[in-house]
């Protein structure tokens, strides 16, 4: 019975098993039959294969690539799967398998890179349609993120404008030049940010940037004449959508840390000593008191002291959506950046509001930009600034002595009176500040009665308001006291208003395309400056009514207007030929009656070979070739207000003849009735091209920039009594120039893509001529007013003008030969001393004997762009940098003059000895009788070329998934920026540019640039 169970039992279980495995054979069979195998071909328009196109089971990483002939295989595919094909520069395309195992895929290119649109002057035209040259920018590409200001993220961007930094303080803006300088006036271009005429771009927060444009042809930016010369940088920030009134919202911060990028190398107190001892024995001298009894003196790097890690920080919220008749788009912003440098610091607040309305043949909208920022700058009305002041500190100057007011130490002895480098930084002692708001307003409204015609007004209010407080307590450094407190305010306050009335007719008939634009534009600009003062008022107050003596108030205000008449057309045949004209009339207030009206016109064609059906069918590689060219003419007005007439100065005095004084008045200046607008005719030549799919892309243009009649000072004799000379319309100058802009960009599979691209221009800058042939503007001036730029005829601006150097005496044979006619050229020269060449053979050196050393602008300037994506990583990089420019480092001029009672640059350590014939200084002697260190040699003129890592980013965007749809994206990025920089250039930074166009070259103690590491979120709800 036992066995019969274990029978029953046995058979029931191997039954049970046998049905298990026939059903799981039968699942098995029917997954295997349901999933399959296919293959196909994929080709173009024209039955091209198409090597390397993805074909991808979608929702899977089920996927491959397409051989050498178009074809796949894919295996392991359900019947109700969908793959997805796509290919560089052809859309993508998804197909459902349904049960097929053979597929035939075309492909259509996708023409979205030619049909994108720029913004251009009153609107918008796509890339293809392009006459002028016109550079565009969108946000993507620019690492916003990680940049305080636009500018610093535009360098290295745009081919033909050159970006320079002015330098590391913190908020310090950077200059932006289109093609070169064409003026002798202010050489800015003209920034519009959503229609919203500005002087800087620098306040706006990079995170609201959308996409920029720049006009720098005369074809593209006639259309704002006048205003138009320098170019014309156009800013669009971010807008609403229709999210169905879902919001998006977005949050960005980052945080950082600044820090030198380099510190010069200085000497230590011992060093110092040793240095000024034999420069004073060399001239009979006892030593310095300050280097004396060194073991109980403090032996401080005050470079070490004053420049430490900074830390920087960036906050960014936004709010965007909108439905069917209405969108918004709302941000705030905050930046804190402290300097470097001791006492200095930056912060900027910002917001932006946008409201656009929408409802049939009727559109409206408000534009709000506010920016408050606040700034604690450098103590600036000092020889050679807080940078110099700092760095030629002494290394015994103590840094406290609770017996001196103010609590600092002091210097004493043959020295410098140089102001203590940590009483500079304190706020107890000298506080400065700046405020500065910015509101910009705009309002639109449009109506579109008919299709394609539309009649729009702006009205554009803006307000700036400046404030800048300087409160100075009394203090004892020494050679440098006061005694006295004092405190001094500057207000001013700028009102502008800007009415636009724009009528536009753009439309499409069969193969003829047509725009047209036709306006009326007033603008209103008034601005009104006050400054006061006082001295004496109680420690620790620092109102001007508290002053007991020394008040003083100042202040005037000027207004200006300009009406302008503008009108554009454009005309395409079958997107083949291509005509644009521009017209504009502008009137402004700055001239007098009878030049007080300019006329800017221009016209441009262009050509798209590609289109031609001889190109389009033999060359199906090709996607774009373009040859375009235009001419125009721009004007510019950017002098004081009232120059045309003359200023009566009150509260002169006059003697009468019998010992007593009249009070009676005089022209300042003298009338100058006849000056008109400054004019640039530009002619401009381009070719646009793109290949492979758009995969390869290049535009060149070459360019002539000729501007006449610049206005300027024309020097007068004293005697006529004018205080100041009269401007006149006297010169001009001409920039030649080409330029390039060659990239390529691929994506190689769904996972992988990258992009290249290289940037690069030529500029040459001549002054034609300068009104009178003995007409030269100097600039450059070191202390003690040696200037070492020449502006003149056929030379470039601000160029360098000095006398040659030809190595040292290395004997008194060598002395004595250096003669003209048995006199001795350098009679107090002594073995050891620089040998200056006499240029002009008179036998003596003098101012005669300058000559022509070089330009401050460079002659290539190129940028090298990358950009790699790897499924959630990406990276961009940007190497930047300069050829053939000059630099007057006087910086070294001062560190490395021994006769003077300040710290020195190391290498006044390896100075000229018999047994050191080639030494890196000449002899060291304190009375200096053969002016070795005189300004004017160019024993201080050095190679600016560089070539600089600008940026590194690398991001990692976390799949969507983690969120569960309660986060969109959200990024997290580290990096930096000026990583390294190579060059053979001696100073902090050889990107050297003052806002005196006379003296870009010319470093005297610029603040540092800095190396920034940086790590931020950027996270979408």
């Amino acid at each position: 019975m036992r066995n019969t169970i274990q029978n029953f039992a046995c058979n029931s279980w191997s039954k049970r098993l046998g049905l298990y495995v026939c059903f799981l054979l039968l699942m098995v069979g029917t997954i295997w039959a349901q999933n399959q195998t296919i293959k196909g071909t994929v080709l173009d328009a024209n039955g091209e294969s198409i090597i390397g196109a993805s074909v991808l089971q979608k929702g899977t990483t089920n996927g491959t690539i397409t051989d050498f002939e178009g074809g796949f295989i894919l295996n392991n595919v359900p019947s109700d799967a969908t793959i997805e094909i796509s290919f560089v520069g052809y859309k993508t395309q998804t197909i459902p398998v349904n049960g097929r195992s053979t597929f035939n895929i075309v492909l259509k290119e996708d023409n979205e890179i030619l049909d994108e649109v720029v913004v251009i002057g009153y609107g918008v035209q796509k890339k293809a349609d392009l006459t002028g040259s016109v550079a565009n920018v969108n946000a993507d590409k620019l690492n916003t993120q990680s940049n305080a200001n636009i500018g610093q993220a535009l360098q290295g961007k745009i081919a033909g404008v050159d970006i320079v930094s002015q330098g590391g303080l913190p908020g310090q803006g950077t200059r932006i030049m289109v093609r070169g300088i064409g003026t002798l006036n202010n050489a800015s271009p003209l920034y519009i940010v959503d229609g919203m005429y500005m002087t800087s771009i620098d306040h706006i927060n990079p995170a609201d940037i959308e996409s920029i444009d720049v006009l720098k042809d005369a074809s593209s930016a006639a259309i704002y004449g006048s205003r138009a010369a320098n170019g014309v940088v156009i800013v669009t920030t971010k807008s609403g959508l229709n999210t169905e009134g879902a919001p998006i919202i977005d949050f960005s911060a980052n945080l950082g840390v600044n820090m030198p990028s380099k510190y010069l190398d200085l000497l230590n107190a011992e060093e110092w000593a040793s240095v000024t001892t034999k420069s004073r024995e060399a001239a009979g001298l006892p030593p310095l008191e300050m280097a004396q009894d060194l073991a109980n003196k403090e032996d401080n790097d005050w470079q070490d002291i004053m420049f430490n890690p900074a830390l920087m920080q960036n906050y960014n919220l936004s709010v965007k959506g909108g439905g069917k008749y209405s969108t918004y788009y709302t941000s705030v912003g905050y930046t804190n950046q402290d300097g470097t440098m001791k006492g200095t610091n930056y912060q900027r607040y910002t917001l932006q509001s946008k409201l656009d309305l929408k409802k049939g043949i009727f559109q409206a909208g408000t534009n709000i930009v506010f920016t408050y920022d606040q700034n604690k700058p450098l103590l600036s009305d000092i020889r050679g600034g807080m940078v110099g002041q700092t760095i030629q500190s002494i290394p015994t100057l103590a840094q406290y002595d609770s017996d001196n007011a103010g609590g600092y130490g002091g210097t004493y002895g043959d020295v410098f009176n140089l102001y203590h480098p940590l009483g500079m930084a304190d706020d107890n002692l000298m506080k400065r500040q700046e405020d500065n708001t910015k509101v910009f307003l705009n309002a639109y409204a449009s109506i579109e009665p008919i299709k394609g015609l539309k009649y729009k007004i702006n009205i554009t209010p803006d307000f700036q308001f400046y404030r800048y407080n300087n409160h100075t307590e009394e203090y004892d450094f020494g050679l440098n006291t006061k005694d006295f407190t004092e405190t001094t305010e500057t207000q001013t306050r700028t009102r502008n208003v800007l009415v636009e009335n724009l009528l536009t007719f753009d439309r499409t008939f069969d193969v003829h395309k047509i725009s047209v634009l036709a306006g009326y534009t007033y603008q209103d600009t008034r601005y009104r400056y006050l400054s006061g003062g006082g001295r004496n008022m109680p420690a620790g107050i620092s109102e001007i009514d508290a002053s007991a003596d020394g008040m003083s108030v100042k202040g005037n205000s000027t207004r200006s207007v300009m009406t302008s008449i503008l009108g554009r057309v454009f005309y395409s045949y079958k997107d083949r030929y291509l005509f644009t004209a521009t017209i504009r009339r502008d009137g402004s207030s700055k001239f007098g009656s009878n030049n007080r009206y300019g006329n800017f016109p221009s016209v441009s064609v262009g050509w798209n070979m590609a289109e031609e059906s001889f190109i389009k069918n033999k060359l199906s590689w090709l996607d774009q070739l373009k040859i375009r060219g235009g001419y125009g003419v721009l004007g510019n007005q950017e002098i004081d207000d009232y120059q045309y007439t003359s200023v009566v100065t009150t509260g002169i005095n006059y003697p009468d003849g019998d010992g007593e004084l009249l009070v009676g008045a005089f022209p300042k200046n003298f009338a100058s009735l006849d000056i008109r607008w400054e004019e640039t005719a530009m002619t401009n030549v381009g070719i646009d091209f793109m290949a492979f799919r758009n995969r390869l892309s290049l535009t060149v243009d070459w360019y002539v920039k000729n501007t006449k009649d610049i206005l300027l000072s024309v020097p007068i004799p004293i005697s006529t009594g004018g205080a100041n000379d009269p401007v006149r319309n006297a010169g001009k100058i001409r920039n030649k120039g080409f330029e390039f802009n060659i990239g390529w960009n691929d994506r190689i599979n769904n996972d992988f893509s990258y992009s290249a691209n290289f940037i690069g221009s030529f500029n040459r800058n001549e002054v034609i001529n300068m009104g009178t042939d003995s007409q030269v503007i100097t600039g450059g001036t070191i202390h003690g007013g040696t200037w070492t730029t020449r502006t003149l005829a056929g030379y470039p601006i601000a160029g360098f003008w000095l006398i040659p150097c030809d190595g040292y005496f290395n004997s008194v044979e060598e002395v004595n030969a250096h003669q003209k006619d048995g006199v001795l050229i350098q009679p107090s020269a002594q073995p050891g001393d620089i040998r200056f060449k006499d240029t002009n053979n008179d036998g003596s050196i003098t101012d005669d004997d300058r000559v022509y050393c070089g330009s401050p602008f460079p002659d290539f300037t190129f940028s090298i762009n990358g950009n790699v994506t790897y499924k959630n990583w990406d990276l961009a990089v940007t190497f930047q940098g300069v050829l053939g420019n000059k630099i007057y480092n006087a910086t070294r001029l001062e560190l490395e003059d021994v006769t003077r009672g300040g710290n020195y640059m190391s290498t006044v350590l390896d100075y000229w000895t018999p047994e050191n014939p080639n030494a890196s200084v000449p002899r060291l002697t304190w009375n200096d009788t053969n002016r070795n260190a005189r300004s004017e040699s160019d024993r201080f003129l050095e190679d600016g070329s560089y070539f600089r890592m600008r940026s590194l980013q690398i991001g990692y965007t976390f799949p969507k998934k983690w969120f569960k749809g309660f986060v969109e994206k959200a990024r997290v990025y580290v990096s930096g920026d000026n990583l390294f920089t190579i060059t053979s250039y001696t100073g902090y930074s050889p990107d050297v540019n003052s806002t005196n166009m006379y003296s870009r070259g010319f470093d005297e103690f610029i603040y540092p640039n800095s190396r920034t590491f940086m790590m931020g979120i950027n996270v979408t709800f």
